[in-house]
């Protein structure tokens, strides 16, 4: 059963739909924006945003004042710019689901979801909105081809067509589609509003971390169709990343906090326990790429015994929400 839309909090100023929309394929877009404590520049990450959509709903989770004030002054001077204002961290899931219902609520038919540290080139929404041209009705969400800036390296995407369980992971396209990935992450993606209202909210007792694939994989229960489209680009921020030579070869680590440690593992394991029966290509890759996270925590991260004690209590906690979840 899909859990029903919250009523969202009151957005300031309240978003409104244009009369004609920027892009006439997609009718009109709002981007939702979560911000907490954002590195230097968000002024022009939004700004860059906001030559794009038709509408910026900035939802801040309990940020620093300063924060507070300079994003008040981005809305004060943009009139495409709403706020939210949470007075504590309520988790990303909860801000996402707040922006994403304001939007539905002021009839916006589709809706880009954006972390407050990423940054779309110029023409992504351009190029997402060139495939819905050609394709209208086919995908319910549409993700860019991402960047990570700091290493200058381009993620591939995991699809479930390979031999037995062992899933593919696809390198990003340059050019063209890459069909039905088995997950993409949330910042980037441009979902099709009546595909949000048909999945729900974003899962709350998430807080953060995995959310995004527990997302995609109720898109796909659904019978809603992904895609990710090379020309659109992203350049997207991923921890603190630094590499590291080992025996040759570069290993990238992502330098999480143990309390970032411990989400990701929690959270994995109960989608482990509630999608792996239906996905167990992906569970199978995920439950390696844990083990390789402990080795790189524990060889080449700082702090690292914190960190493997809090992925083990993380796996711990979500052995027993799941167990617990089933009873209910």
């Amino acid at each position: 059963m899909t859990e029903a839309w919250p009523n969202p909090p009151k957005a300031v100023p309240p978003p409104r739909c244009p009369g004609t929309p920027r892009h006439h394929s997609l009718g009109p877009v709002a981007a939702v924006v979560v911000t907490y404590n954002p590195a230097a520049g968000l002024g022009d990450r939004l700004a860059r945003l906001a030559a794009q959509v038709d509408a910026v709903l900035v939802v801040d989770n309990g940020s620093a004042s300063e924060t507070v004030t300079a994003l008040e002054a981005v809305a004060e001077a943009s009139p495409t710019v709403s706020l939210i204002l949470n007075p504590d961290n309520l988790g990303l899931a909860v801000a996402q689901t707040q922006g994403m219902g304001a939007a539905l609520a002021a009839g916006f038919a589709w809706l880009l979801l954006m972390d407050d540290d990423s940054t779309p080139a110029p023409d992504m929404v351009a190029e997402l909105t060139r495939v819905e041209a050609l394709r209208p009705g086919v995908f319910g969400l549409l993700a860019p081809r991402l960047r990570y800036p700091e290493s200058g390296r381009v993620p591939g995407f995991i699809t479930e067509h390979g031999r037995g369980l062992w899933p593919r992971k696809r390198p990003a396209p340059e050019s063209g589609l890459l069909a039905d990935p088995a997950f993409v992450i949330a910042s980037g993606s441009l979902v099709r509003a009546e595909a949000a209202r048909a999945v729900g909210p974003m899962r709350a007792d998430f807080f953060i971390d995995y959310l995004d694939v527990e997302y995609c994989f109720r898109l796909r229960a659904a019978g809603l169709r992904m895609a990710v489209v090379g020309e659109a680009v992203l350049d997207h921020a991923l921890g603190r990343q630094a590499a590291h030579r080992v025996l040759g070869r570069t290993i990238w680590c992502s330098h999480h906090s143990p309390f970032r440690c411990h989400a990701m593992a929690r959270n994995r394991l109960r989608l482990w326990w509630d999608w792996g029966a239906r996905h167990p290509g992906w569970m199978v890759q995920d439950m390696l790429a844990l083990v390789f996270q402990l080795w790189r925590v524990l060889a080449l991260e700082e702090d690292g015994r914190a960190k493997a004690a809090a992925i083990l209590r993380g796996l711990r906690d979500g052995a027993g929400l799941s167990r617990r979840r089933s009873r209910e």
